[in-house]
């Protein structure tokens, strides 16, 4: 089936490399629990299972991470440990987008090479304000990109050359811009790797 020209959508999944994390979070929190009541082979058995079923049902429900469609732009609540969701999703009109910003960003103890992408909205001036996050997106080098309309490409891959057609086919004067300076991780598309200025659609 072939994708919606005016739609682009991504998921969050549970990976195989987030299930360690989500497992050992998991096995530290409930496993103390049934220390108390059972014994801790038990209750570490028990804290496994439990986890897995949770990641499972995680993984059908595949909550929203990022969808571009007529409307204007989606950026799903991110989730926190176990999967649970933290703050609202954010919902940005296309009429209040400028560009769509890749940049960078390195958690705290991370060597460049271990970088992540970034994703965010630049706001045109005069917009809405959002629910949550008004202030500068810490470590983009753009103006006007809030927070809140900003999420990180982990739990998810973003592939801009299918945003790239969806934005030329229903916001053409929408730019897509890339100011990293170095290979972009978690994107998918032949332009992953490009640190060119603007990517398109200018037109």
């Amino acid at each position: 089936m072939l994708p919606d020209p005016g739609c682009y959508e991504e998921r969050y999944r549970m990976t195989a490399a987030a299930l360690p994390r989500h497992l050992a979070v998991g096995l530290m929190s409930i496993g103390l629990l049934f220390l108390v009541v059972a014994p801790w082979v038990t209750g570490a058995v028990i804290a496994a299972a439990l986890v897995i079923l949770m990641g499972t049902g995680v993984a059908a429900r595949r909550v929203i991470a990022f969808r571009a469609d007529q409307a204007g732009i989606t950026l799903g609540a991110e989730p926190g440990w176990l999967m649970v969701r933290r703050g609202p999703a954010v919902f940005i009109p296309w009429a209040d987008a400028e560009k769509i910003i890749f940049y960078p960003a390195r958690p705290g103890g991370q060597a460049p090479a271990d970088r992540v992408r970034c994703v965010g909205v630049q706001q045109r001036e005069g917009s809405a304000a959002l629910p949550v996050g008004n202030e500068q997106a810490a470590g983009c080098p753009v103006p006007r990109v809030a927070a809140g309309a900003t999420r990180r490409v982990t739990g998810w891959q973003l592939d801009r050359e299918r945003l790239a057609a969806v934005a030329a086919a229903v916001a053409p004067g929408v730019p897509l811009v890339d100011v990293s300076t170095g290979p972009g991780l978690g994107v998918q598309g032949p332009g992953s790797g490009a640190s060119a200025p603007q990517l398109g659609p200018a037109d």
